[in-house]
């Protein structure tokens, strides 16, 4: 970008030659704008703020050097000075010496002359620039680094706390918005985040640990609800490029100085914590709204793992899926803190896969995969991910065992085969068959849908219609009569089981037989 440059001098001609003489495009400079006494270049100075002023030294109201006096005066040492005169005298240098004028030429100008000094000059403010820049990188860098320090409640020097409480002048309260991101797409969301941040003065990303960011910001009171809708909106905005990351957000109470923001961290991570069970993708979770939501951290640890076992012991899914879920809607409820619940589902995990040993074992593979905590952080693992791995593991699990007890079963399936056969005509259920045999329901009705490669149910109607097919043939009862022959108790159930079967009605069979 060009450096800006006033030009001033009272003789028009000379004004109008400095710029159409001099190539200032080249030289990397634009001219922002020409006046023609230093009352009104001081004026212009304000308004434009140029990088240079090339200003002659006698000139009506107020001449160049009372002009650079005043500049100079009302603290603006930033700006550079050409002097352009015709008088050589000593006097002028050296009072121009004291308010640091770059340089002094002399008119008529030499144009030669004239563009290597201003060439000279383009290149210290380069230089200038260059340095400027390098000292407000390690100047944000050490704010950075106190920021930090104090972010994680350490004690501060004199110096720190002094450099703290000059940046707490720039906003009249401080607040901290955390962000847990997974560390393999902090390099993604970083970027991110600089570009939606960008242009906002009082703000500070500070990386705490690998998947955790702690955003400082201030808010300013003179605009404060003006002030917070901007920051919540920038927020928000944040949270809702979030969605395609595995990451929370959490705010936390305001502090009025940065020397107390650890407290504003503190109550930040409390409320990130609610993550654990209120997850929302694009959603903030706010310290103010959730301080009276406290956690529990008693639970009947016992007994739930002596039902989840149970339900292995009984080689029943259903069980299994019911105490899951129960595990679900209790520990939400009474709001178990995210730690117990971690602690919690990762032993159940180690117990049935200490029961699942020998069928692991047989089964090496993705099997095994399932009892693995997935490659994320921790504090990542929602309680809903915890559920879906109990119910994964859970569907695997009794898939082998009931696979590796059908063969020790096939004898006892085969009995149920003939009982069913003989019996099929009472009011038979799969309960009154488990109650026979000395088998849970679920494992009985697994074992015979593996055997017969249909449902204790379908084999049921199979053959009750089958029987009422032999009986139809006879022409000998009502369709009735058949139906409560073959066991059922509801005409209308039997026609709609013949049909689905026959595809045709009891009377149309008849006709064809």
């Amino acid at each position: 970008m060009a450096f800006k440059v006033l030009l001033i001098d009272d003789e028009p001609l000379a004004l109008e030659g400095l710029q159409l003489w001099i190539p200032w495009e080249s030289l990397g400079f634009e001219v922002c704008g020409a006046c023609r006494n230093g009352a009104e270049g001081l004026k212009r100075i304000d308004e434009l703020d140029p990088d240079l002023v090339m200003v002659d030294i006698h000139m009506p109201v107020m001449d160049g050097l009372e002009m650079i006096e005043e500049c100079r005066r009302r603290g603006n040492w930033s700006t550079k000075f050409i002097i352009l005169t015709g008088y050589s005298d000593f006097k002028y240098a050296r009072k121009a010496l004291k308010f640091r004028v770059s340089r002094y030429l002399l008119k008529p100008l030499d144009e030669e002359q004239a563009v290597s000094e201003i060439s000279r000059m383009a290149q210290e403010l380069i230089k200038e620039q260059e340095q400027h820049y390098i000292g407000q990188i390690a100047q944000r860098e050490q704010e950075i680094l106190t920021m930090k320090e104090a972010l994680m409640g350490k004690v501060l020097s004199v110096e720190a706390a002094h450099l703290l409480e000059s940046l707490s002048r720039s906003a009249d309260d401080w607040n901290v918005c955390l962000v847990q991101v997974s560390r393999d797409e902090y390099g993604r969301w970083s970027s991110l985040a600089a570009e939606l941040l960008y242009g906002w003065n009082a703000i500070y990303m500070i990386r705490l640990r690998n998947d955790l960011v702690s955003i400082v910001f201030g808010d300013v009171a003179s605009a404060r609800q003006e002030t917070r809708e901007t920051v919540r909106k920038r927020l928000e905005a944040l949270a809702r490029h979030l969605a395609g990351f595995h990451a929370f957000m959490a705010i936390g109470s305001a502090e009025s100085s940065l020397t107390r923001i650890s407290n504003s961290r503190i109550t930040a991570e409390k409320a990130l914590l609610h993550a654990f069970y209120d997850a929302e993708r694009n959603g903030i979770m706010d310290y103010d709204a959730l301080k009276d939501h406290a956690f529990q951290r008693l639970y009947n640890q016992i007994e739930l793992s002596e039902r989840i076992l149970g339900a292995f012991q009984l080689i029943d899914h259903a069980i299994y899926r019911s105490v899951v879920e129960f595990i679900e809607q209790s520990f939400r409820q009474t709001r178990v803190h995210p730690d117990e619940a971690r602690k919690f589902v990762i032993y159940l995990l180690h117990e049935i896969r200490a029961y699942m040993g020998a069928q692991l074992t047989e089964n090496s593979g993705d099997s095994n995969r399932l009892f693995e905590i997935p490659n994320l952080d921790e504090a990542l693992l929602t309680f809903d991910d915890l559920i879906d791995m109990l119910q994964a593991c859970g569907r695997v699990c009794f898939e082998l065992l009931l696979k590796d007890n059908t063969y020790e079963a096939h004898g006892i399936v085969q009995d149920i085969n003939d009982y069913i056969h003989v019996h099929f005509r009472e009011g038979l259920t799969i309960k009154m068959l488990a109650e026979r045999f000395f088998l849970h329901p679920a494992y009985l009705g697994q074992l015979l849908i593996r055997k017969n490669r249909i449902g204790f149910n379908e084999l049921l109607h199979n053959l009750r219609i089958e029987e009422a097919c032999r009986l139809l043939q006879m022409n000998q009862y009502k369709n009735s009569d058949v139906s409560e022959k073959v066991g059922y108790s509801s005409y209308h159930h039997f026609l709609k089981q013949f049909e689905k079967r026959m595809d045709m009605s009891p009377n149309e069979y008849k006709k064809n037989v």
